[in-house]
């Protein structure tokens, strides 16, 4: 279970406010508007990153922690949140990455900190000074460059090329890169969770082809009958708060 937008801070809507109006979600070309109850939900999605890689981000998982939180029927906002796109579940097998990975696209956030002469097989992201998480090779250079590609499966469909190309021409010996894609998207998938608890990068729809409309294209956009606000029928509850992911 991952969270799907990019979380774009609380709307006040009057000078003497107690509480934001609403939590604000940019997704695709629009924004969601969730209440506070929702607004929690999937915040607690992004996981806790220090627990993050032992605790996988299941829905069992996340309707427990919030039920711990506050939120009311945790399981009916879970599930407006997974029919809004704000929430996605992913099986654990191929098909099912692939199906993943073909609606969705991978967008860094922070910065690449690069390796050290001690760890060369250890990339670090995050801020000067400041790292946040450490990666492999190849879930760095995926972090790096997956954002080029319209759908997250191109992305690693093209790095796994480009992969398979050095490794044809790297002298014998020499370590190998990851070359298979299924492989290459197991890995990347794995690695969400932390990548995204850390802030370190957020999954957004795929983008629409170039050669057609934006309301033709299956991810929708903000032409979609979203808006500005792609959830602006939904509630406005208040229970409780957890802190930005």
């Amino acid at each position: 279970m991952l969270p799907v937008g990019h979380f774009a801070g609380p709307m006040f809507i009057a000078p003497d406010a107690v509480e934001p109006e609403s939590y604000e979600v940019r997704y695709e070309d629009g924004v969601f508007s969730l209440s506070a109850a929702e607004y929690a939900v999937w915040a607690l999605a992004h996981g806790d990153p220090d627990r993050v890689g032992s605790h996988r981000p299941t829905r069992q998982a996340l309707t427990a922690e919030a039920e711990a939180t506050g939120v009311t029927e945790p399981a009916v906002t879970i599930d407006a949140l997974i029919s809004d796109g704000l929430l996605a579940l992913i099986e654990d097998e191929p098909a099912a990455r692939r199906a993943f990975a073909e609606r969705h696209q991978l967008m860094p956030l922070a910065l690449g900190l690069g390796n050290q002469p001690s760890q060369l097989g250890v990339f670090q992201i995050g801020m000067p000074n400041t790292p946040r998480v450490s990666v492999g090779y190849d879930i760095y250079h995926m972090w790096l460059f997956c954002h080029r590609e319209r759908t997250l499966w191109a992305a690693v469909q093209e790095i796994a090329g480009e992969a398979q190309e050095a490794n044809d021409a790297a002298p014998a010996g020499d370590v190998e890169l990851i070359a298979d894609v299924d492989d290459l998207l197991a890995g990347l998938i794995e690695a969400l969770p932390i990548l995204l608890s850390t802030s370190c990068g957020f999954l957004d729809p795929r983008r629409p082809s170039p050669t057609s409309a934006p309301a033709d294209d299956a991810a929708g956009s903000g032409d979609d009958g979203r808006g500005e606000d792609p959830a602006e029928d939904h509630e406005h509850g208040g229970d409780a708060l957890v802190a930005q992911p």
